[in-house]
């Protein structure tokens, strides 16, 4: 019997092939399991639906993603705030170009779901970051370790305050004022820097 890593892995990896072949909408759950060499009904024991399947092949191309976010709570005190807070919300930006896709075709789907946010689609950056809590912990995390510091305000929950700031990343990257290609370095630079200068303890 095969593992259940090496199913999972050979269903991420049929569902990349297959996507980038035909596209989304011709990508049938019968497919990937043929091309994955296992039964359909494999498929829910290892995700709860398509989307989630989908989701996990366009993560997994996203591995650099994955494990820069992971080492995000260790580079707290390395550099400023604004700085790596710049350099987590570049990485992350980079998920718009598949994840907005991958969104509008799930929701043109017939009997689509409504398509999660996109926050909460990047707090699914695959095995190695869900395993210490996807980007919203992982920011958190580094904000109280920058609290700690005494870098960031300590009035001000971290969690709560992660959530704020990826969803502001996510809801500029997504607005029609972005444009198609979405907000470029320098934006997300502009960003941060009004983000942070509400977020910095106070001098001295």
């Amino acid at each position: 019997m095969a593992r259940t890593g090496d199913v999972r892995s050979a269903l991420v990896a049929a569902t990349t092939a297959l996507v980038a072949e035909v596209g989304y909408a011709a990508t049938t759950t019968k497919a990937i399991a043929a091309r994955a060499g296992v039964s359909e009904g494999s498929i829910y024991r290892h995700f709860p639906d398509k989307h989630a399947l989908f989701t996990a092949a366009v993560l997994e191309g996203q591995r650099p993603v994955v494990e820069w976010m992971s080492a995000l709570p260790a580079r707290a005190g390395t550099r400023t705030v604004r700085e790596v807070l710049t350099d987590a919300f570049e990485h992350l930006s980079r998920l718009r170009e598949d994840l907005v896709p991958l969104e509008v075709a799930m929701a043109a789907m017939p009997g689509a779901r409504p398509p999660a946010p996109p926050a909460g689609a990047a707090g699914a950056l695959g095995e190695a970051v869900a395993e210490r809590g996807g980007p919203p912990h992982l920011l958190a995390q580094y904000l109280r370790a920058e609290q700690d510091l005494g870098r960031v305000r300590g009035d001000v929950d971290a969690a709560r305050l992660a959530v704020l700031l990826l969803a502001a990343l996510f809801g500029a990257q997504t607005s029609p004022l972005a444009g198609a290609a979405g907000l470029g370095p320098e934006a997300v630079g502009e960003l941060v820097a009004v983000l942070t200068e509400g977020v910095a303890a106070p001098a001295g």
